[in-house]
């Protein structure tokens, strides 16, 4: 069976030193670690512009690189082991360092100065872990912490622990409204999978990027009878898409229809396409 190489760094002529034995490849490496430096790194299928994204990397993300040219790395995140081509000023050498904080509700911008007046120079998505240098900077009455890798974020944005929400439907609904994106896992945009493993993350609980892949491990299967049936958090997936369960027979999903994030009648979604129940894959966190 050959391997996923969404999940796998496996190319013919490169493969991580870690396949040796259940890969073919001309060369093998270990890699060396670095860290996502940008707010969002998109990661493409091949090392080129405009080639296709499968998903974006975030800020303070750990990653694996096994080969780097032409501008880009071939790089693996040690977060859910997604594999693609990520622009190599996008990374820092070296392990992740431990943050002081993180980045608190739906994402930060970071300034070049103590100043939310100045340009913004990147956005750093919920959950980005920090390294606070000093802290208490007061410009017109907003409180700014300088951060050790370089930039300004509103001390208001930062929390000393990752976000947290009760529920898995609790922690979509924030992304309600939110812009659709493929491959997108932001506040700036996002996909019905990456809206899945974002909700999940506010959880402390780590799953896999793609449809597909959540569909085969995410919970139990659960067959059920009638919509009404369908509780809060369950998964439900149809081919290429996935919705989170929010009670009372709704769903919370990243709709690429018109393009945002928004809570459905999973009845009207099923009359508006031709779903039936046995179309239905349920997985029960």
């Amino acid at each position: 069976m050959s391997l996923d190489r969404r999940l796998n760094a496996v190319r013919d002529d490169l493969a991580d030193i870690r396949l040796r034995g259940r890969a073919v490849a001309a060369r093998y490496a270990a890699g060396r670690p670095a860290v996502v430096a940008t707010g969002l790194a998109p990661v493409r299928h091949e090392p080129r512009p405009g080639s296709p994204v499968g998903t974006f990397f975030h800020y303070g993300e750990a990653v694996r690189v096994f080969d780097e040219g032409d501008g880009y790395a071939w790089c693996q995140s040690d977060r859910d082991s997604y594999v693609g081509y990520v622009a190599a000023d996008a990374l820092s050498p070296g392990g992740a360092a431990v943050p002081s904080h993180y980045v608190r509700g739906m994402g930060a911008y970071r300034y070049p100065e103590a100043d939310l007046r100045s340009p913004p120079i990147d956005f750093l998505p919920r959950h980005s872990p920090v390294r606070v240098a000093q802290a208490g900077i007061d410009c017109r009455g907003t409180s700014y912490a300088a951060l050790a890798d370089g930039g300004f974020l509103p001390e208001g944005c930062l929390a000393r622990e990752p976000p947290m929400s009760s529920d898995l439907a609790s922690a979509a609904a924030p992304y309600l409204g939110c812009p659709y994106l493929w491959g997108g896992r932001s506040f700036l945009g996002i996909d019905c999978s990456g809206l899945v493993q974002e909700a999940f993350r506010d959880l402390g609980i780590a799953v896999p990027r793609d449809t597909d892949m959540q569909r085969a491990t995410i919970g139990i299967a659960v067959e059920i009878g009638a919509v009404a049936e369908l509780a809060r958090n369950d998964l439900v997936f149809v081919p290429g898409h996935v919705m989170i369960g929010i009670g009372d027979g709704g769903v919370i999903h990243a709709y690429g229809g018109d393009m945002r994030v928004r809570q459905d009648p999973l009845a009207g979604l099923m009359k508006r396409h031709g779903w039936r129940l046995a179309d239905l894959t349920v997985r029960r966190p």
